[in-house]
């Protein structure tokens, strides 16, 4: 840190009220509005992604170390209202940012992550300062497909899209009018069960297709790798299923063309739209290496205890995020000096740990400080 840097302190009062403001509403229980918020604090402050490390953060007092693994472990198997809480992060962020008026849509990032042992996310996310914030998921393995859980990969991408497309309607239209607009990677480019599917309830999307694809333009056949590099127009997508779209051919990189189809966007803003799909790779990077994900090890790695731990770092990213991205402009200029070498939230990880140590939390969090703690209405 450099020497210029010098900031008497940073109050955690900005994301203690953003908590409050998202989750009190639910009706949660005192006991579980508490743990999941105490958890999402130590979350924010843990150096790495393990439990031993997350419950040394907590900011609760006990005789020792272990008394805090074990309060942690007990909250993990406890049961929780995950998608009621992934509802209310989704409402929250995007009224945040749907309420600009101008572009009739806002961006909502569709990608595929892996989380650990074989456990995988389909994840929805709101792009943000050249990063997304996740603001809702799906949780799934493989085996579960092939046990019958699920009738396929394709049926779980086609409820998940329907689903969020839906909230983040009945979000954005009351405030603004401006229409969820999803932004897909090649993975997703199935004619039949993804773009047919999105087409037929007219859910806006824009998605990079395969260049070894056959459409009819102009009542031809024609390969992709045969279209000019520009704006064409309506084509019909895929030689069999004939899907009217968008076509946009980008040819920056010669061995690695971008095909870009929509069923909204036109023109040059259908490619500067879909450059931003890159953020919600940015975001899972973020999450894996700065807040550590990536290294967690689970003895017990159940689909509870991953989805909490999922939540609760998606939550610490977005609330971290969203409650110190002004002070962090001050705070990266004195970590990068010159040359950037950190990102911004990069950047507020580290001051927050470095400020939030457990003495300074104690004082709003123990018992012993609620009657002079003015964030003591939050529980």
């Amino acid at each position: 840190m450099k020497s210029r840097y010098t900031p008497k302190r940073v109050h955690p009062k900005p994301i203690l009220t953003h908590f409050s403001k998202i989750f009190k509403p639910l009706g949660l229980k005192k006991p579980s509005f508490r743990n999941l918020l105490l958890t999402v604090i130590a979350v924010c402050i843990a150096k790495t992604f393990r439990i031993h490390e997350i419950a040394s953060r907590l900011p609760i007092s006990v005789k020792t170390e272990k008394s805090k693994q074990k309060r942690l472990l007990r909250f993990l198997d406890t049961p929780l209202p995950i998608e009621r809480l992934q509802k209310a992060w989704l409402t929250f962020v995007v009224g945040c940012f749907c309420s600009t008026k101008g572009y009739p849509h806002f961006l909502i990032l569709i990608d595929e992550t892996d989380l650990i042992d074989g456990w995988k996310a389909i994840v929805a996310a709101i792009p943000f300062r050249h990063r997304a914030i996740p603001v809702f998921w799906f949780i799934y393995k493989d085996e579960e497909i092939h046990a019958g859980k699920y009738k396929s990969h394709n049926q779980i991408i086609q409820r998940f899209c329907q689903k969020v497309y839906r909230l983040a309607v009945a979000c954005g239209r009351p405030k603004s009018g401006r229409q969820p607009l999803l932004v897909f990677d090649r993975g997703f480019a199935r004619a039949k069960y993804v773009i047919a599917f999105l087409k037929d309830r007219d859910i806006p999307f824009i998605m990079r297709v395969c260049r070894n694809v056959g459409i009819r333009y102009q009542g031809s056949a024609k390969k992709l790798d045969a279209f000019e590099n520009k704006f064409h127009g309506e084509v019909l997508y895929h030689t069999t299923h004939q899907i009217p779209v968008q076509l946009y051919v980008r040819r920056n990189n010669p061995k690695d063309p971008m095909y870009l189809i929509s069923n909204r966007v036109c023109g040059h803003q259908l490619y500067h739209t879909y450059k931003r799909r890159m953020q919600i790779e940015h975001g899972f990077r973020d999450i894996k290496a700065c807040f550590g994900f990536g290294k967690l090890v689970l003895k017990k790695p159940t689909h509870q205890r991953v989805a909490i731990l999922w939540l609760l770092a998606c939550l610490a990213y977005g609330l971290l995020f969203l409650s110190y991205e002004k002070s962090a402009t001050r705070w990266t200029k004195a970590f990068n000096g010159y040359q950037k070498r950190y990102s911004v939230i990069n950047v507020i990880k580290r001051v927050i740990t470095d400020f939030w140590h457990p003495e300074y939390l104690l004082s709003f969090f123990t018992d012993l400080q609620r009657k002079g703690d003015t964030l003591f209405g939050i529980y």
